[in-house]
């Protein structure tokens, strides 16, 4: 999971993980892959889904306006 992470990376020219965020609704695939990575996770879980103890999100979102928020971006656009 993680070399998944680490080929995508390689190609991004400029890549820096202390600014970047991994969001996903998959817990084993999208969180635990940004954390073997070494990256913040969001973990968008709309149905408040119980989480699992190994695998601890940095962020746990119910609705994609709540990243506004967590990036520290103001909200112009009205859905």
């Amino acid at each position: 999971m993680k070399e998944y992470f680490d080929y995508v990376f390689e190609r991004i020219p400029q890549f820096s993980a202390e600014h970047t965020l991994i969001i996903g609704d998959s817990l084993t695939a999208d969180i635990k892959g940004g954390q073997l990575a070494g990256l913040d996770t969001c973990w968008m879980n709309p149905d408040m889904k119980p989480n699992v103890p190994e695998i601890i999100p940095t962020y746990e979102i119910r609705k994609l306006e709540e990243l506004y928020h967590i990036l520290n971006i103001e909200n112009t656009v009205s859905c």
